[in-house]
């Protein structure tokens, strides 16, 4: 089946010939579906985060008792529905949120991760590159910080320790303050609320050169081979082709020494993305980011055998009525089937999605506007139905403020 989204005649009908409508195409095209489904009166599905022009819908949705229900994947998705289960809890028995911390990322599986990002691409290369380039703000004990747009692989946490098996850094995600209200917290009685994207150690520390060598921008349209373009982004002369040479200019671009630890790991990167070998045909991309990203989706993508994996980590810092202090975690780890090649992002997004779609089949939502899973008729649920598909989430608590990740986790 073919759809304009343009042809609003055409829409409408397909609309109206829907249950549900499922919406799984690029996220700035969510509102124009949406719109249809309210003008069509039919309840809608993504897994994106909602958007200022989404919110605009809420109150049509709700006098057209429609549901547009959003951030309904993994991270924005599952992640809402774990951590409202234990907000939650912790209210009803009159327990106060001190620390909210939530790690979550879309990673290759240790044994797969042998390449110098550490990494592979389960989902759009572009989207892992822009999610770099945000801002961000959070609340770590009792003070608010803000990192600026193209600071945050540069400003990474280095260590982020939530299991000894894993070599984790992380990045903080957006404007992890505004979260406070979503999940009904009150930020000022809060010491610490941060969400964060995990990678492997050594991601962020080649990604910010890139950055700075000038790979991510979104600026100016590309037609050239990958040797071309690093030549170009480390001022290389016609003819040089020596390692040393590429060294030694990446080195002046960076003011660094040619026998650093970081133009070691550059030369080795750009090996693996092809991009040292003059004879690779040229690329034409809109923007020096889609040209990476059209390098990052060829050359880091994961092959037959291989298997992605997903780690989800909250942290709950609550105190009791008694006065006590306990840390709550909730995480789940998944990993992607290697025989048949289902990856755990793939799993992760798209059943959690399928479940709410279920759930506003059979009547079990009735809340209606622009909405996200964070209300117990869908996360209780929807996180019941996770379980029984094997992904469910482990929990522990330990006293003491001492066990927290907000004293342990390492910011660069």
């Amino acid at each position: 089946m073919q759809l304009d989204i343009s042809d609003t005649r055409g829409l409408d009908a397909s609309v109206r010939g829907s249950d549900v409508v499922v919406s799984l195409i690029p996220a700035p095209l969510h509102p124009q579906l949406a719109d249809a489904a309210i003008r069509n009166g039919r309840h809608m599905v993504t897994a994106s985060y909602i958007s200022p022009e989404m919110e605009s819908l809420n109150c049509r949705a709700r006098d057209a008792s429609v549901t547009i229900l959003n951030e309904i994947g993994l991270d924005p998705g599952i992640d809402h529905c774990s951590a409202m289960k234990i907000i939650d809890e912790a209210k009803s028995r009159g327990a106060t949120v001190r620390s909210f911390i939530s790690w979550c990322g879309g990673l290759t599986a240790p044994e797969c991760s042998a390449n110098e990002l550490g990494y592979k691409f389960s989902w759009s290369p572009r989207g892992v590159l822009t999610a770099g380039l945000n801002a961000a703000k959070f609340k770590i004990n009792k003070l608010e910080r803000t990192i600026e747009s193209g600071s945050l692989f540069a400003q990474k946490f280095g260590r982020v320790p939530l299991f000894p098996g894993f070599a984790f850094e992380g990045l903080a995600n957006r404007d992890s303050l505004q979260y406070a209200d979503i999940y009904g917290l009150k930020l000022n009685d809060m010491d610490t609320m941060f969400r964060g994207t995990l990678r492997y150690r050594g991601f962020a520390e080649i990604l910010d050169a890139m950055y700075e060598l000038g790979m991510l921008s979104l600026d100016n349209a590309v037609r050239m081979t990958p040797f071309e373009f690093l030549a170009s982004r480390i001022n290389l002369e016609p003819g040089q082709f020596d390692l040393s040479q590429i060294a030694h200019a990446l080195a002046t671009r960076l003011n660094t020494t040619p026998t650093s630890p970081l133009v070691s790991r550059l030369i080795t990167a750009f090996s693996e993305f092809g991009m040292l070998d003059p004879t690779h045909r040229a690329i034409h991309a809109p923007t020096h980011l889609d040209f990476m990203s059209h390098i990052l989706q060829s050359s880091l993508k994961f092959t037959s055998g291989e298997r992605d994996m997903v780690c989800l980590f909250h942290e709950f810092g609550i105190e009791e009525p008694s006065g006590e202090y306990n840390v709550h975690t909730s995480s789940m780890v998944a990993y992607g089937d290697a025989e048949s090649g289902e990856t755990a992002m793939a799993r992760t997004v798209g059943v959690p999605a399928a479940i709410a779609t279920r759930l506003l089949l059979e009547g079990k939502i009735q809340t209606r506007g622009v909405i996200r899973p964070t209300i117990g008729e869908i996360y209780q649920p929807l996180l019941e139905r996770l379980a029984s598909m094997g992904m469910h989430f482990t929990e522990t608590t330990k006293q003491g403020t001492h066990h927290s990740l907000q004293q342990t986790m390492a910011w660069n």
